[in-house]
């Protein structure tokens, strides 16, 4: 229980980085390269959505990993880039659950 709202509030303290980021970071005369993106999880899969992917831009989840038993990181995987709207998936392996979930850009 005690993991389930410690992953609930990093998630949402991360969507709020991750909107507060491209709020600061939206150009002022030309079209943003990526927009309506968040993340999510469920089980042991992170996911990475953006609606809006366009001059040549791209994304992909990066999902952080860690060991159940003893508590600690144990590794990190990425989902495949994604270069128009749609939703970049990766998992943790039996016998690890989710640390954190975020998008990795290039725009």
């Amino acid at each position: 229980m005690a993991d389930t709202i410690r992953r609930t509030a990093k998630a949402l303290a991360v969507g709020g980085l991750v909107t507060a980021g491209l709020v600061l970071a939206a150009p002022g005369t030309a079209q943003a390269a990526l927009g309506g993106c968040s993340t999510n999880y469920s089980g042991r899969t992170g996911t990475a959505k953006c609606t809006t992917v366009t001059n040549g831009s791209s994304f992909r989840v990066k999902v952080v990993c860690y060991k159940i038993t003893t508590g600690s990181i144990s590794r990190t995987v990425y989902g495949g880039w994604r270069t128009s709207a749609g939703t970049s998936s990766a998992g943790c392996p039996i016998g690890e659950d989710i640390d954190d979930v975020t998008i990795q850009k290039v725009v």
